[in-house]
Parts: C-alpha cells; structure tokens; sequence
C-alpha cells in the first residue's frame, strides 16, 4: 500500500512539474532532471578509448568517460554519422582573445599557420645561448642555438653526419681563440675559421647531408 501511495506521488510530480528530481523534491524550474546530494556525485559510463569509438551512431553531444590513453570527459561534438569526440578539459585557459597552455607541449601534425602582415608576430620565444671555450662536437640538440666561444685559444668545433634536415645553429667567436669547422660542409670561398673575434657563422643543414657553413670566415 505505501509502494502504491509513493508511486502516485511521484507521477503526481511529473505531471505538476513535468520534471525529474532526485535528492529533492522541488527541483529547479529550468532543469529537466536534477540531482541533488551532498555527499555522492554522478558517475556517467566510463570506458576505453576503443569502446568509446566502437560506439554505433553516437549522438551529437553524448558523453562518456575515457579512462585510458588521455584520460577525461569525451563529448562528440559530431553528428551521429560522422562523430567527432572532443575532449572536455581545462588545459587551456582562454583570458579575452589569448589562450595559454602551460603544463606541456604543443604539437601538431598537420599544418601550422599564421598571420603574414606588418602586425604579426610570434612572441614568448628566447634564445638559446649556449658557451662553449674547448673542442665541441655538435649534437642534435643544439639546434636553433647560439653557440659562443669564450676560449683565447684555438678551438674545433666537429660537424657530425646524422644531424636533421633543418638543423641550423650559430657561433659567436667571444673570445680570442679563433673556431675551426671539422666535417663535411659546404662554403663558398673554403674558409674553415671564423674570422676573428666577436664573429658570427651560421651553420644550415638542407637535407642529403648538404651542410652550409657561411658568415664572418677566414683561414
């Protein structure tokens, strides 16, 4: 009898409001179904990143919760032929018409573009000095450098094979000691030394091994 009394109350409900509330009995008037607790939270379907996929005709703004690969709320912003789920987050933090991401990198694997005109500008990028004053060998990582030598002696400075198409970096003779380029490079005179004291050479790799070494030389 008390299960028959609680069920006409609740259609009671629906048919008032022609709303769903649990926890409480007025829920909001703009809210279709509202849940209310103060001790528990709402747990969606959660699963993988190929389950979440293998979904058949997902609806536009369906939502699920991936607990694998990069992890978090996925909504499909899609349509339910051709979905598209994008990962709610708060990664991003979008301050007027700036956004910033801070807690790692940026990448892509498409094309990256941008403004061409007086007005554009990429910022927030400094450079990356580097000191050296005895004998180098150039690494990978020195790509997009500025290399200084503070040494007052005669240094080398080896170009190794292998190094990435793009590669590019610059050296700065600081100090007295003049820089010797050893390797298999491309200039346009045969200097092989920078030519004397705050001098700059450049180094460009463009690809089948065809390294550019140009600037302030000399022998």
């Amino acid at each position: 009898m008390k299960f028959l009394l609680y069920i006409i109350i609740v259609l009671s409900t629906f048919k008032s409001f022609g709303q769903t509330a649990i926890g409480t009995t007025s829920p909001n008037t703009s809210a279709k179904l509202e849940i209310a607790s103060t001790d528990k939270g709402l747990l969606i379907p959660r699963m993988t990143s190929a389950q979440r996929t293998a979904i058949a005709t997902p609806a536009n703004g369906l939502l699920v919760f991936q607990t694998d690969g990069v992890a978090g709320f996925y909504v499909n912003a899609g349509t339910s032929a051709s979905p598209t789920w994008t990962r709610v987050n708060m990664d991003w933090t979008r301050t007027g018409n700036d956004i910033a991401y801070t807690l790692g990198n940026v990448s892509t694997t498409g094309t990256l573009t941008g403004g061409n005109s007086s007005t554009s500008s990429l910022s927030g990028f400094a450079a990356n000095v580097a000191t050296i004053s005895a004998n180098y060998s150039i690494t990978a990582a020195d790509n997009g450098k500025v290399i200084q030598s503070t040494s007052a002696s005669a240094i080398t400075v080896t170009i190794p094979t292998g190094l990435p198409t793009g590669f590019n970096c610059t050296f700065v003779q600081m100090g007295t000691g003049q820089i010797s380029f050893s390797g298999t490079y491309l200039n346009r005179t045969g200097f092989t030394k920078s030519a004397s004291q705050y001098s700059v050479v450049s180094l460009l790799h463009l690809g089948s091994n065809s390294i550019i070494v140009t600037g302030e030389m000399s022998n």
